[in-house]
This record gives C-alpha cells, structure tokens and sequence, in this order.
C-alpha cells in the first residue's frame, strides 16, 4: 500500500474478528514503530503485548470514553480485539539526558511511534485504535509498570468488521499560517 494511501484509509477501528491476528504480523508492526524518530535516539518505546481475556477485562476496567471519566463508563469494545498492544514510554534515559523536558521528549517520540504502528496497522489489513481515555495508575498496576514507565496508548489490534467512514477534517487553508500565528492568514498575506 503506497504510503499517502495509508494515511488516507487509517480510521480508528472499534470493531473486530475474532480471527487472531500472527504473532508474525505483530512483530511488523512493531518493527514497523521502532523505525519512529526519536530525540537523541534515545528510542523510550516499549511494548506490553495482552491476549488474555482476563488481561484485557482488566484494562478495559482502567479505560474511560471522553467525558464518562466522570461515570466510569468503560470502553467495553476493547475486548473485540484479539491482541491489545500497550505503548509505553520509559522516561528514564531521557529524563537523565533532557531534565524535565526529557518527559516530554520522551511521550512525543512514542506518539511519532504509535503513529508508525497504526499505519503498518493498515498496510497489513488490519485496524486498530489509539485509546488515551484511561486511569494511568490503574494501567499501571495492571501490567506492573514501573514508575519510569509511562503507559502512553493502549492500541486495540485485529482484523476490521467494517471500516468506519472518513471523519471529517479541518481544510488546510485553516490551519496553516505563515511567518507567525494569527487567526485570519488571507487578510495577513495582503497586508
């Protein structure tokens, strides 16, 4: 699949096969994230990969969608998925190397790298989702985390049931400014 095509057909993914997806396969996707670029190659991405149903139950417990944080309504569709891959971001190199800021280095790399996964999702024709909505301290628990490892996405991976249809996206001609930020950039480029 060429890659402007990838791009394009991503969507987030809520509805799986139960048809489980190789451990082949999964290994190219991770390959396929590790390839991400990364602040002083420091590479702080690690992966927790979750099959069993009991594992899943549990982290579908620490999720919550958008505003239900308030009512504890978990993200029960998690569970579809044959294999969850949980992204997580070891702070302790880049927090050495980079101070305070090195946290921040740190998640933007796993998020070029969740990025690189969920496209290689598709390339192989399979769909997935980047879940940030869940109580880091409980994710935490469940996979047995250490405080230098920070769970930065859970990334719910399988075979689609039906690709959701295009989300609507912004025009660039609205999002795009030149020289400096200000609201109206056709006005500003004749001035």
């Amino acid at each position: 699949m060429e890659l402007f095509e990838a791009i394009r057909s991503r969507r987030s993914v809520r509805d799986f096969d139960s048809k489980p997806v190789p451990d082949e396969i999964l290994t190219q996707l991770i390959e396929a994230a590790r390839w991400a670029p990364t602040g002083g190659n420091l590479q702080p991405w690690e992966f927790v990969i979750v099959k069993s149903q009991t594992q899943k139950e549990r982290l579908v417990q620490a999720t919550y969608a958008g505003y239900m944080a308030k009512t504890g309504k978990p993200q029960s569709w998690i569970l579809k998925a044959p294999v969850v891959v949980v992204a997580c971001a070891n702070l302790g190199e880049s927090e050495a190397r980079y101070g305070d800021h090195g946290k921040d280095i740190a998640i933007l790399d796993l998020a070029a790298c969740i990025e690189n996964f969920l496209l290689a999702a598709v390339a192989v024709g399979l769909g997935s989702c980047w879940v940030s909505g869940y109580d880091e301290a409980r994710v935490r628990e469940i996979l047995r985390l250490p405080n230098s490892v920070k769970p930065i996405g859970i990334l719910p991976v399988g075979y689609p049931k039906m690709i959701p249809p295009p989300p609507p996206r912004l025009p660039v001609e609205d999002i795009v400014y030149y020289e400096e930020y200000m609201r109206n950039p056709v006005e500003a480029s004749t001035s």
